[in-house]
């Protein structure tokens, strides 16, 4: 099963790096440590009022990496359905949903590991190490939720740029809920919502279980019916 991984792992790599428009996205993650580790720490001290926005920012920066990942990963499997080769791995005698599942395993892990550095190394707050680790988790598995939905509703990369740029603006709107705090619970539909909730729970110093648990369990339903969708419609 792990040497499985790996090769679909050197495989999909090997996919991105030949690709200049994917490549590109790969220093996505240092851009945002150097605004978080670097520039805000700057602004922070010279200008006033910058310290309401920093954890709107780190919010945002939980999310970066995911994001990323979640883009190259649907525009690695629209291609696979243009081209067709999706339709080979389809007959082969494997469970198509642990198929995916494996395959977008790495990208999970590489986003959560990039987002609990993160979270370890900015300067702004003191979080205990186990809340960073279930949010980095939580944050994480936004890559599967990305790529797959943006697959699923995409024919072709053209249309897969389309969704994706939609969907990942409405990762950001939950952002809105600190500014009109009213209507804070209108923003749960959205599952980046209760990674912010939670980080801003953490960040306070209030209670964050609940709001963690929901997202996990928001995300993971998501997950699944996105899975299912996904083998019926990709490998047809």
């Amino acid at each position: 099963m792990m040497n499985q991984l790996i090769l679909l792992s050197i495989i999909d790599f090997k996919l991105i790096f030949r690709d200049p428009s994917l490549r590109i996205f790969l220093v996505m993650p240092f851009l945002i440590f150097a605004i978080v580790l670097w520039l805000m720490p700057m602004l922070a001290e010279q200008y006033e009022g910058v310290d309401e926005f920093i954890p709107i920012v780190l919010m945002g920066a939980t999310m970066q990496t995911s994001t990323m990942f979640g883009f190259i990963y649907s525009m690695v499997m629209i291609h696979e359905k243009d081209i067709e080769v999706a339709k080979v791995y389809g007959v082969m005698p494997v469970s198509k949903i642990g198929y995916v599942a494996s395959r977008l395993f790495v990208p999970f892990l590489i986003a959560t590991l990039m987002t609990l550095v993160l979270l370890i190394w900015q300067p702004f707050y003191e979080i205990p190490i186990l809340p960073m680790i279930l949010l980095a988790i939580l944050c994480g598995l936004m890559t599967q939720v990305l790529s797959l939905l943006v697959t699923v509703l995409s024919k072709n990369k053209m249309e897969g740029m389309t969704w994706f740029k939609l969907v990942n603006l409405i990762t950001s709107i939950p952002l809105l809920a600190f500014f009109v705090s009213k209507y804070n619970f209108a923003f749960g539909i959205i599952p980046t919502h209760w990674a912010f909730q939670g980080l801003d729970n953490m960040i306070e110093g209030e209670p964050y279980w609940m709001t963690l648990s929901i997202g996990f369990v928001f995300v993971f339903l998501l997950i699944f019916f996105l899975l299912k969708r996904f083998a019926k419609t990709h490998f047809a």
